[in-house]
């Protein structure tokens, strides 16, 4: 068995983990002001932006009844907010475990076998279901053509991601070349669904666009639920005369797509629960 030296590792271990943090505090950072703005439309508490994850499962369960059928927050749970508490706990076990050589290796194999094996499922998961989240979490905010085909880009560099070690196989320049473009249009694209928030955030202030309201799922079945979301154009919010469902293709129902009127911004402003 070879030696390793024990300082050296403790170091690079020390290293991981400051890059880690500031990682996933510029994560953080970036989350919470995009749901600030995103719970100044829903009219929910300003607080609650900044507590994670549930910041971006709340925005998921405000899409239900409006935009998307289903509280796609419980999916965000189970593939992206488990599997990082089962890695930070396997790195957290790593840390407090002796490294020393041949110890290390007997007392920790079962462990760095189980941790490879969950964190390449793991990875695979989130891979997949980022793709689709991309769409239930922006498309309802991007709603002009230009700023659709810039989420359909996105959408097409993270399929494409998964495959640059088969596809740049023979040429790491040209991979080095994509991965720094992706890595670009991942900020273009940033840069527009903050853009795009906070042209909601302002339309819907100024009483010229409203909210979509929740639908009542007691009163419809699951056939009109799809068909009114589908006649919504999956939009988070429309023009103030949308107020009845006179106004969509299915016009003969009793209920309205959207009945929220606001008097003047004050109104709107003052909506806030939890």
């Amino acid at each position: 068995m070879f030696e390793i030296d024990e300082h050296l590792l403790s170091q690079i271990l020390a290293i991981g983990l400051i890059v880690l943090l500031i990682v996933v505090l510029i994560g953080y950072i970036i989350t919470a002001i995009f749901s600030k703005i995103m719970f100044d439309i829903f009219g929910v508490k300003a607080g609650l932006a900044f507590i994670p994850y549930y910041n971006t499962y709340r925005i998921y369960k405000e899409y239900k009844g409006r935009v998307w059928k289903k509280n796609w927050g419980i999916a965000y749970i189970i593939t992206f907010v488990i599997p990082m508490a089962v890695i930070g706990g396997l790195v957290f076990a790593l840390i407090n475990s002796p490294i020393t050589s041949d110890r290390f290796y007997e007392e920790n194999a079962m462990t760095l076998i189980s941790g490879l094996i969950l964190l390449i499922i793991g990875a695979l998961i989130i891979t997949v279901f980022n793709f689709i989240m991309l769409f239930i979490m922006y498309l309802p905010i991007l709603d002009t053509k230009g700023r659709r085909i810039v989420l359909y880009i996105q959408a097409g560099l993270t399929v494409l991601s998964m495959f640059t070690a088969f596809i740049f196989e023979d040429n790491t320049i040209l991979g080095n070349i994509f991965s720094i473009g992706q890595f670009v249009f991942s900020i273009v694209f940033m840069v527009v669904y903050f853009v795009a928030a906070t042209d909601i955030r302002a339309r819907v202030r100024s009483g010229k666009y409203v909210l979509q309201e929740k639908l009542d799922y007691n009163n419809l079945n699951s056939y009109e639920i799809d068909s009114i979301l589908k006649a919504r154009d999956r939009k988070l919010v429309v023009p103030a005369m949308y107020n009845g469902m006179d106004n969509y293709p299915m016009g003969d129902y009793p209920y309205p797509v959207n009945n929220y009127q606001p008097i003047n911004n004050e109104e709107v402003n003052r909506i806030e629960y939890v």
